[in-house]
């Protein structure tokens, strides 16, 4: 039997493509491999050497730069035309180059339809072999679960093709992707491929881990994080991981309602219970019966609400807000809380929202490499996004989106990025890097006006700071030049702090909590002096 030969990367349109071309090619055994920029060389060379003289291929290139194109093309010139009529080339409409390439090599060449966005909009009309929207939404949904879980991508993209060539999607896998879909595609950026993962896993791959793992034991989570740190995110997958997963997930931010409201949101209300009660109403734990409530900033609950809670959570039985009759609900509670509210919360009522705690991981203690994979991931689900230009209306390709990842990359870009203190994390790096795409801003300048303000170096592991500290060094020959150099503990201690970090090579290589507990004082007193809060 005949062979397709697959090679994309991972990109929900590359593997609707696929799966496209596998259905067309029905007859055909099936082989998948996941390709990357670094190993696609090698790949190709492993293609064109394992096919039979039946077996057919299909590549398809989200990007490919002058060298690789080069390359790539040495080893098609080197095979006979017959093996290369069979080989198709998929490729970016917004990447005429490498259409043009594959032409002047004589293999088979198309304009890849998927690369439009998962809207109704972007539905394509393609016959017979067509990839469905809700397919579509289906498969962006399974990599991500892919990249979560650390699997290997060749392994997600067989199921995926395997399971979509002959079947179909059940009403809860549809049910599934759509609600991951409703709530933006939530990600947890930052983490690396399975083969990275295992043998040097970052900090965002052990969130990722641990989240799985907790996920799948159902047990109540208060997830511990700064703003702007991903814990609704990290929520939505502890259900989507869980027994509960074909359950509703329900999100209720605690600090938003106060009093009676708030009862009135999680435990709802008869008609009456309060003045503007005109209906009986069901609450959020009635609605999620069966799967997962997510309580965001829990402290601020109020004390009543809270002992209201602490009695759910033993039992499982409430009562509506004005009712006397006893209901009960089976929902798994995951909550969240920043460290600097943890004492607004009843100890009674911790031990019962954790049975296990889960920890965010802030941009700071991150390496630089990182925070450059999550600003490049930021830019990425920024592509297809209409966009306003000089020349008009405009949408943002992958062309674009590849341009601005290697200006993100360029070393004294980088070095902004890695060095800043982020203290508003994921959320104040993805407005910045939204700016960046969409307006255009300079956001290095920003970011490096900003870490010049607490006496650190761009781009260099030099001292910092030094002119700062040298004034409050003695000898003083007496009161008055005490007074003309400005000398006081007030400033002192900042003054300290920041000529440490820079000694130890700037912002980039200290973790602040360690840093901290060496000068012994507090992490809040540490980025007080670092100009961080």
């Amino acid at each position: 039997m005949a062979t397709l030969h697959i090679y994309c990367g991972l990109w929900e349109q590359s593997l609707s493509r696929a799966l496209h071309e596998a259905r067309k090619q029905k007859q055909c055994a099936l082989q998948i491999q996941h390709i990357y920029p670094g190993d696609i060389i090698e790949k190709l060379k492993g293609l064109v050497s394992e096919m039979g003289p039946a077996d057919r291929g299909l590549v398809v290139f989200i990007n490919a730069d002058h060298k690789m194109l080069a390359q790539a093309g040495r080893i098609f010139s080197a095979i006979p035309p017959e093996q290369g009529s069979r080989i198709t080339v998929s490729y970016s409409q917004h990447s005429p180059e490498v259409g043009a390439w594959a032409k002047r090599l004589g293999l088979p060449h198309e304009v890849n339809g998927y690369e439009v966005p998962r809207q109704e909009s972007g539905t394509v009309e393609i016959p017979e072999y067509g990839v469905t929207l809700q397919e579509r939404r289906w498969i962006q949904y399974r990599l991500m679960r892919t990249l979560i879980a650390g699997e290997w991508p060749a392994i997600g993209y067989e199921e995926i093709i395997r399971k979509l060539r002959h079947g179909r999607l059940s009403e809860a896998e549809i049910a599934r992707s759509q609600m991951f879909y409703e709530r933006g595609e939530p990600d947890m950026a930052g983490g690396n491929f399975a083969d990275v993962r295992k043998t040097d896993p970052n900090a965002i791959d052990l969130l990722r881990e641990r989240a799985v793992q907790i996920g799948r034991s159902g047990l109540n989570t208060l997830i511990v994080g700064e703003t702007g740190t991903g814990k609704e995110s990290l929520a939505w997958y502890l259900h989507d991981f869980s027994m509960r997963h074909d359950q509703p997930f329900l999100a209720l931010n605690c600090a938003f309602f106060e009093g009676e409201r708030l009862e009135s949101e999680l435990f709802g209300h008869e008609q009456g219970a309060y003045t503007d009660a005109k209906r009986s109403k069901k609450g959020l734990v009635e609605e999620a019966d069966g799967g997962t409530l997510f309580l965001d900033e829990l402290p601020e609950m109020a004390p009543r609400v809270q002992a209201k809670l602490l009695r759910f959570l033993q039992d499982g039985t409430y009562t509506r807000l004005g009712g006397n009759k006893t209901l009960r609900a089976s929902v798994r509670v995951v909550s969240a809380a920043q460290p600097k509210r943890m004492e607004s919360l009843r100890q009674d009522l911790y031990y019962r929202v954790a049975d296990v705690e889960l920890h965010t991981v802030p941009l700071r203690e991150l390496k630089g490499r990182d925070i450059m994979n999550i600003a490049c991931n930021l830019a990425y689900r920024l592509m297809w996004r209409p966009v306003i230009t000089e020349k008009g209306q405009s949408i943002l390709t992958p062309d674009i989106v590849r341009g601005v990842w290697r200006q993100l990359s360029e070393q004294q870009h980088a070095a902004c990025i890695s060095e800043y203190g982020w203290p508003g994390n994921m959320r104040e790096l993805s407005t910045l890097i939204k700016r960046f795409v969409i307006l255009g801003d300079d956001i290095f300048e920003e970011l490096a006006a900003k870490v010049r303000q607490v006496g650190m170096p761009i781009g260099t592991g030099e001292s910092g700071g030094t002119d700062e500290w040298q004034r409050f060094l003695p000898p003083f020959s007496s009161m008055e030049e005490l007074k003309e150099r400005q000398i006081n503990l007030k400033k002192l201690q900042p003054a300290f702090v920041r000529h440490v970090v820079a000694s130890l090579g700037g912002r980039a290589h200290i973790q602040p909590t360690k840093l901290a507990e060496a000068l012994g004082c507090t992490y809040n007193t540490l980025m007080s002096c670092l100009g961080d809060h």
